[in-house]
């Protein structure tokens, strides 16, 4: 797709990429004959560092719809660069055979400038946050939990449950065990009380 001395000339690689997705975004969208049941939507940002003076970094949002068959399609778009990312999303899934009746389930990092596109793009369930986004918030939870103060006896003795309930908590969400993950939060809030007015809590 690059062209051969593509690594001693980025710019060159640049300008050859950027027609290579404006060809693609001009290409009519193939609907796919079947229909889908159900449809996974993934949709997240990220940031890449721009080639521009005045610009540090590009933000981009990437994702892909999938059926549970083996339909697949994967999209990207750079914020500003005028792609409408709502028809991008609905473009990939007619694509993978969306059809009145299909089951859109979408997961996304949580942030609600994502839940608007979804829904702007006819994906109106709620999303779920992924494994991977999961886990960052837990880390948070750990952080938060280890600066727990325990001053005296009964706090330090909450804070061994929280810290070690949180722990647990992440091994269940991680292998898949959601209904046992609930144990854990109902131990995190029983002794909650302990830490009642204390920053952060």
């Amino acid at each position: 797709m690059f062209p051969v001395d593509a690594a001693t000339h980025p710019e060159t690689v640049q300008r050859h990429a950027l027609k290579v997705g404006e060809a693609l975004g001009e290409c009519a969208t193939t609907r796919s004959e079947v229909a889908a049941s159900a449809v996974v939507v993934t949709l997240d940002p990220t940031f890449i560092r721009s080639c521009e003076q005045e610009e540090r970094h590009l933000e981009v949002r990437v994702g892909n719809v999938e059926t549970g068959s083996g339909g697949r399609q994967v999209f990207g778009s750079v914020v500003r660069a005028g792609t409408d990312i709502k028809i991008l999303i609905n473009r990939n899934l007619d694509a993978v055979g969306r059809a009145g009746e299909t089951e859109l389930t979408a997961f996304t990092d949580g942030c609600s400038g994502l839940r608007n596109i979804l829904a702007d793009a006819d994906v109106t369930t709620a999303p779920f946050l992924d494994w991977f986004h999961i886990g960052m918030r837990l880390r948070h939870l750990k952080q938060i939990a280890g600066g727990l103060s325990c001053d005296n006896p009964s706090r330090e003795a909450a804070k061994g449950v929280i810290v070690g309930e949180v722990e647990r908590l992440h091994w269940r969400l991680w292998n898949g065990k959601a209904t046992n993950a609930l144990i854990s939060i109902d131990r995190i809030h029983a002794v909650m009380h302990h830490f009642k007015g204390e920053a952060g809590t």
